[in-house]
């Protein structure tokens, strides 16, 4: 077997290998369009080292070609023993590859499985986005249903009232006579607040001048009785439908805790924007005997829009300013209302006998009622002194 004819095959093959394994580096790192530098180096550097081996090789060749005989080329090779270094150097070289290539794949990696952790977080979010979205919307469906069955209950709301009224009346033979004639008048919908509130006959037993009389509306039983007579007759049972459903709306706004402070005020002003005046004004009284309703209505601010001038002077307010020595002129003269409005205001939150603030005031505003209630309380301290 001729020695130099394997050793030239072989080297022809570890030529090609080398070829093959740079043409492989090349496309896998020096091709690249976004190749960083850790790339650019480890190209550089297997350029390097191929065309150290292929001068290695090709001295091989032609040591084999020319020197002949094993001896005179062992003596020629003894010159080049430092090329054993270089090639331990070269195998030392190759394991820095080596791991420098893996660490790049382990980079390559991480970012693989950064962005694809990144588009879980991404998927879950939006995720998070429908499910809040579709909670919304079941939230959304019950509430405004529930403001259409309230509406509805204020639609059936309905009372009538008889009574007479005596016409003149001109005979055949031209005299003239007076004649009663019966009326009847109907009240629905939200109307019936103002009649029973302004209309509606109540019997008292009168504080002031004794007897037994019949008065216009719950504001004069208020007058003349007091604010707490309110809830003793049956006209304010005409609402106890309303009044409850309208507190479970409120109640049921309440109850989403997750909806946020902020989200629930919203949604309670739904509520708020559909009471009449006087709607405001029944609510008002009605909350001295429901302490529960009277809460979500210091919550959610729900008298904003109460009209002052609307609410009588009670009997308990009309003792009190008579033991101070307050008259209603002295009210008007100081731009007070002459109704129970600051009497019954408060800015403790646990006194349950009054109204805080917040039911009339936003958050914006309470500085305006602390402003108030601060000279309500001067103007009173005043007059007693």
């Amino acid at each position: 077997m001729n020695i130099s004819r394997i050793s030239i095959d072989g080297l022809i093959l570890s030529i090609k290998c080398l070829v093959e394994k740079v043409n492989y580096i090349k496309s896998r790192y020096c091709n690249m369009e976004n190749s960083n530098n850790d790339d650019k180096w480890l190209c550089q550097l297997m350029w390097a080292i191929g065309f150290v081996l292929l001068v290695m090789m090709l001295s091989a060749f032609f040591v084999i070609k020319l020197i002949e005989g094993w001896d005179h080329r062992g003596q020629f090779g003894d010159l080049f023993g430092v090329v054993n270094a270089l090639f331990s150097g070269l195998a030392f070289a190759g394991l820095i590859i080596t791991i420098r290539q893996q660490h790049i794949d382990l980079k390559y990696q991480r970012q693989a499985i950064e962005q694809t952790n990144q588009e879980m977080q991404n998927q879950t979010a939006e995720f998070d986005k429908q499910n809040e979205t579709l909670r919304i919307q079941r939230f959304e469906n019950t509430f405004f249903k529930m403001l259409e069955v309230q509406q509805s209950i204020v639609n059936d709301l309905y009372a009538g009232d008889s009574h007479s009224q005596w016409v003149d009346e001109n005979s055949a033979d031209g005299v003239y006579s007076k004649k009663e004639i019966p009326i009847q008048d109907e009240y629905r919908g939200r109307n019936l607040f103002y009649y029973i509130f302004r209309i509606c006959d109540h019997v008292i037993n009168n504080k002031i001048t004794s007897g037994s009389r019949s008065v216009s509306g719950l504001c004069s039983v208020i007058q003349f009785r007091g604010k707490a007579c309110f809830d003793d007759y049956m006209t304010t049972t005409m609402f106890d439908h309303y009044f409850r459903h309208l507190y479970t709306i409120l109640r049921f706004i309440t109850e989403n805790e997750w909806l946020g402070v902020d989200k629930q005020y919203k949604y309670a002003t739904f509520v708020r924007a559909t009471l009449s005046r006087y709607e405001l004004v029944m609510l008002y009284y009605n909350g001295f005997f429901h302490p529960k309703m009277k809460k979500m209505m210091e919550r959610y601010c729900l008298l904003n829009n109460i009209r002052k001038d609307l609410l009588p002077m009670s009997y308990e307010y009309y003792v009190f300013l008579r033991e101070q020595g307050v008259s209603k002129e002295d009210l008007r003269d100081a731009h007070f209302s002459i109704g129970d409005f600051e009497y019954y205001l408060t800015d403790d939150e646990n006194d349950d006998t009054r109204y805080h603030l917040s039911a009339f005031f936003s958050k914006g505003e309470l500085d305006k009622g602390h402003a108030l209630l601060n000279r309500w309380r001067t103007f009173i301290k005043d007059k007693k002194s």
